[in-house]
């Protein structure tokens, strides 16, 4: 008898233990993580228990770690969303204010070169020209050069004469060269045609890039650039491009790395001859999204060799990959004028607002310029224009806040094109410009033939919906 009762309490026992043990587990599931079991019991199963309980101890501080790290890493999202806003404000800011000043300095040039028949005097322009242009394709590179990186850049494809290229560089770069002491020379083979179709401008940022390097790195001897055709096809050529030097070389093992964003051979090349590190970088990018590949051959105190290869139309396929894309409107004729259209010029600053009137005047526009937002409303209200170039960042009303003003007019006045004409070139910019109303965008600094095609396009546009 007695052993019956000693067996129920036991049962009894473990049964109110295991009930307990489930109502627990119940809780910590539900999330009460504070749930724990009274383990003072003398019996065995007193071990299950303080188990569960180590177990809860566990799961609490793992939750409680990870709550921590989630909030982390909320703040650390909440701060680099801050920084990113503060980065494309100072990105777009910094655009305008370099490209601006850029427009007029290039279009002015352009303008000065039309009318220049000197030939020392058309040399030193086409200079001036050479350098703008690749100092605003280094310009756009810099302040947005995750585009290189991902591809989301775009190539022009235009007639070209690559010995004037080729030449042009080595003249921007002689001074170098010559303050220390080392020779530069360039080599452009005879089955390369007068003139072939592709991006001057890329390519001559490349080879620049290469030839800056290779003269920086060169204390003694000199650096050459080469150029020949490799394989001629009917309608393309494919040109392999070197750039040697005699200078200090690079080990095996540093050839990958250096074309790594913010990377140099060694520290102690950094130190001694200074820069970013991203200029082969953006080289590499250039060429691979031209489809080419770019090789090094080096060796310490044996100099480099930079080889790459890229296709260009030639002359003929050029032409007619030229009148397919732009449909005959590629190029303005001098005999084609702006009598009778009439534009509204909304622009602040002073010099750009000059560069453009002798543009227009140029080709026979009737010209109107506003100095803001504000007053080109009033000024459109008091008068029509077939079209209106549109600044985007002036004072008391920008250029949204204009289009959108004019978009809410009423019937035949809220249909005239308006061209943004800006210096904000950040990525997104021209899709925020179409969803607000405006017809086109065209970044500062521009061509003249360009802002002529863009006008006579739109004015044509408009005429025919009219």
């Amino acid at each position: 008898m007695l052993c019956l009762v000693l067996a129920l309490s036991i049962r009894k026992s473990i049964k109110s233990t295991i009930s307990e043990i489930v109502t627990g587990a119940g809780q910590v599931k539900a999330g009460l993580l504070k749930t724990r079991m009274d383990t003072r019991s003398t019996h065995e199963l007193a071990i299950l228990m303080w188990t569960f309980n180590e177990l809860v101890n566990v799961q609490e501080q793992q939750t409680a770690e990870i709550e921590r790290i989630s909030l982390s890493l909320k703040q650390e999202q909440e701060r680099a969303a801050h920084y990113e806003k503060v980065k494309q404000h100072f990105l777009v800011n910094m655009s305008h204010e370099i490209r601006t000043p850029m427009n007029a300095v290039l279009g002015f040039a352009r303008h000065l070169q039309e009318s220049l028949t000197n030939k020392e005097q058309l040399e030193s322009i086409k200079m001036i020209i050479k350098s703008g242009d690749h100092l605003l394709v280094t310009l756009n590179d810099i302040l947005d050069f995750a585009n290189i990186e991902t591809g989301e850049i775009s190539f022009v494809c235009l007639p070209f004469n690559l010995r004037d290229t080729i030449q042009s560089i080595c003249m921007l770069m002689e001074s170098n060269a010559r303050l220390k002491q080392i020779g530069l020379s360039y080599t452009i083979h005879p089955n390369i045609p007068d003139s072939i179709y592709g991006d001057s401008v890329r390519l001559t940022q490349i080879l620049l890039s290469l030839t800056s390097n290779a003269i920086k790195f060169t204390e003694s001897g000199g650096v050459s650039i080469s150029a020949k055709a490799v394989s001629n096809h009917d309608d393309h050529i494919v040109i392999e491009f070197k750039v040697k030097d005699t200078g200090i070389g690079i080990p095996a093992d540093k050839h990958e790395k250096i074309f790594n964003p913010f990377e140099q051979g060694t520290n102690h090349m950094k130190r001694k001859f200074g820069g970013t590190g991203i200029g082969l970088s953006i080289v590499k990018h250039l060429i691979a999204l031209q489809e080419g590949t770019i090789q090094l051959v080096s060796a310490p105190n044996e100099g480099s060799e930079f080889c790459f290869r890229l296709s260009f139309l030639k002359d003929h396929a050029g032409k007619d990959w030229e009148r397919s894309a732009h449909n005959e409107l590629c190029i303005v004729s001098e005999s084609e004028t702006g009598k009778g259209v009439s534009v509204l010029i909304v622009e602040d600053n002073a010099i750009n607002q000059l560069l453009v009137l002798k543009l227009l005047q140029k080709r026979g526009y009737q010209t109107t310029v506003a100095e803001n937002g504000k007053i080109a409303l009033h000024k459109y209200k008091n008068e029509d224009f077939d079209i209106i170039l549109m600044d985007l960042q002036m004072p008391e009303m920008d250029g949204y806040e204009t289009t959108i003003h004019i978009r809410n007019m009423k019937r035949g006045k809220k249909e005239v094109p308006i061209l943004a004409m800006t210096a904000h070139t950040i990525k997104g910019e021209r899709e925020k410009c179409l969803a607000i109303g405006m017809n086109d965008y065209m970044s500062k600094p521009f061509h003249a033939n360009e802002l002529y095609e863009k006008i006579q396009t739109l004015v044509a546009k408009k005429e025919t919906l009219a």
